[in-house]
C-alpha cells in the first residue's frame, strides 16, 4: 500500500518546506496574486491545495477536487496546462460555477501547470493574477521557461495547453439578450436539459473513464499472475490501487444522487437532507455551512417537503458559488403548520430587482415557482452586508392529519 502513495503525510499535511519556499519565490520574484501548489494522495483521489501564497483566506484549503473537475481536477486528470489571460473575455460566465478556486480567490487571470513524479501526474500548480493584464503572457511564458527544469523534486509540464480560444462561447452580453428572449418555461426547460448534459458528461468523462482503469488493473493483475509480461508492481499493490479508485467513482456517484434526489430525505427528513448537501457544497465549494435548526421535527406532507428543500438547496448553492462569503447559515423554525427558513451569508450582495445572470440564469426564478407551487412566501433580501433568502412555507401536516382522520 505504502508504494502506491505519492508523498508522505507530512507533505500532504503542508509540512515540506521546500515546496512552501519555492511557492512563495514564485509569488514575489512574478508578482502573482496568488500561487498554490495542489497534490493528490494518490492516483485517482481528490486534488487539495496545500502550498499558498498570497490566499485572501482559508477557504481555498477547504476545496476537494475529484479528477476532472475544477481547474486542479481537470489538469491532474488530462495531464495538460490551462491557461486564461481574461476570465470575463474567454470564459462564458455560466461555467464560472465549474471552477470553484476561481470563486474563491477572485481570480481572472490563471495558469495551472501539471506536475509530475516518476512521469505520473500527481499534483497542480496555480499561479494567477486577480486582475487582467496584457503583460501577463509573457509572464507566464517565462515562468513555463523556468520551470522546464521542474520545480523542486517534481517535473512540470508546460506545453499543449488546452486551447479555450477555439470554443470559446459567446459574449456575457449576447447570452444575456438570450437569456432575456426565453419565457419561464423554456429557461427552466433549458436548466434540466443542461443538468442531463452535465450529468452525462460526468458518467461518461469521469466515472467511465476511472472504471476503465481499474479494468486495466485488474487485467495487470491475471496477466502478472499468469507470468505474462513484465510485472513492475505486485497484484496487492494493483488490487489496493483499483480499490482507492473504486472508492473515488463510489464518492462520485453519491454526489450525483445527492443532486438528483437525496436519499437522506425521503428516510431522515429536510434537515438530515439539508446537512448531507452541505458537506458536498464544501468539499466543491470551501464555505462552511452552520445550521441553526430544531433538533427534532415531525415530518412533513412529501410534497411540500420537497418543493421546500429544493428551495433552500437552491439558495445554499447561490450562497456557495457567487457570494465570496466563507460560511453561510441555515435557520429553521417549526410552527407546526408552518416553516420558516432562511439562508444568510455575509459575502457579496445582487441587486434584488435586476441580478446578473450566472449559471443557468433561471435560479431565483425557479426558487419562486417552487414557492408558488406551494402557496409559500419568498423573499430576497441582498446588500454590501451581505444576503438572506426567507422562505415561509405551510408544510401539509394538518391537510394529511385530516386526511388520515377519515
Amino acid at each position: 500500500m505504502s508504494s502506491l502513495r505519492n508523498f508522505s503525510q507530512e507533505t500532504l499535511n503542508g509540512g515540506n518546506t521546500a515546496y512552501a519556499q519555492r511557492v512563495h519565490e514564485l509569488h514575489e520574484d512574478y508578482g502573482f496574486d496568488f500561487v498554490a501548489l495542489g497534490l493528490a494522495a494518490f492516483h485517482g483521489s481528490p486534488l487539495h491545495w496545500i502550498y499558498s501564497a498570497g490566499a485572501s483566506g482559508e477557504r481555498y484549503k477547504r476545496i476537494s477536487l475529484a479528477p476532472g473537475h475544477g481547474i486542479g481536477g481537470i489538469v491532474l486528470k488530462a495531464g495538460k496546462p490551462m491557461l486564461f489571460t481574461d476570465i470575463d473575455r474567454e470564459l462564458d460566465p455560466r461555467e464560472y460555477s465549474s471552477y470553484p478556486i476561481v470563486f474563491a480567490e477572485d481570480l481572472r487571470s490563471f495558469l495551472a501547470l501539471p506536475v509530475q513524479r516518476h512521469t505520473r501526474v500527481v499534483g497542480v500548480l496555480l499561479c494567477a493574477f486577480r486582475s487582467t493584464d496584457p503583460g501577463h503572457q509573457q509572464l507566464y511564458d517565462r515562468l513555463c521557461a523556468e520551470l522546464e527544469g521542474g520545480l523542486c523534486d517534481l517535473g512540470v509540464i508546460t506545453s499543449d495547453a488546452f486551447d479555450f480560444e477555439e470554443v470559446a462561447q459567446a459574449s456575457e452580453e449576447a447570452a444575456k439578450e438570450q437569456y432575456l428572449g426565453k419565457s419561464v418555461v423554456s429557461k427552466l426547460i433549458a436548466a434540466q436539459e443542461e443538468e442531463r448534459i452535465r450529468i452525462s458528461r460526468t458518467l461518461h468523462d469521469g466515472i467511465a473513464q476511472e472504471l476503465l482503469g481499474v479494468r486495466f488493473l485488474l487485467q495487470r493483475i491475471i496477466l502478472c499472475q499468469q507470468g505474462v509480461g513484465v510485472c513492475t508492481e505486485s497484484p496487492a499493490d494493483n488490487a489496493a490501487q483499483a480499490q482507492m479508485v473504486l472508492d473515488t467513482v463510489l464518492d462520485e456517484l453519491h454526489n450525483i444522487s445527492v443532486e438528483l434526489r437525496p436519499s437522506t430525505l425521503d428516510h431522515f427528513g429536510l434537515v438530515s437532507a439539508l446537512r448531507s448537501q452541505a458537506l458536498v457544497y464544501r468539499e466543491s465549494y470551501g464555505v462552511q455551512v452552520d445550521f441553526e435548526v430544531p433538533e427534532e421535527m415531525e415530518r412533513m406532507e412529501p410534497a411540500y417537503e420537497t418543493q421546500i428543500y429544493r428551495i433552500i438547496q437552491e439558495a445554499l448553492l447561490n450562497s456557495c458559488k457567487y457570494s465570496g462569503a466563507d460560511r453561510a447559515l441555515v435557520q429553521i423554525n417549526d410552527a407546526g403548520s408552518w416553516i420558516e427558513a432562511r439562508v444568510v451569508d455575509h459575502g457579496e450582495g445582487f441587486n434584488v430587482d435586476a441580478p446578473v445572470i450566472r449559471g443557468s440564469g433561471c435560479g431565483l426564478q425557479g426558487m419562486r415557482e417552487r414557492a408558488k407551487i406551494i402557496g409559500a412566501t419568498l423573499t430576497f433580501s441582498s446588500g454590501e452586508s451581505g444576503t438572506v433568502v426567507s422562505l415561509v412555507a405551510p408544510t401539509g401536516r394538518n391537510a394529511k392529519k385530516e386526511e388520515d382522520a377519515r
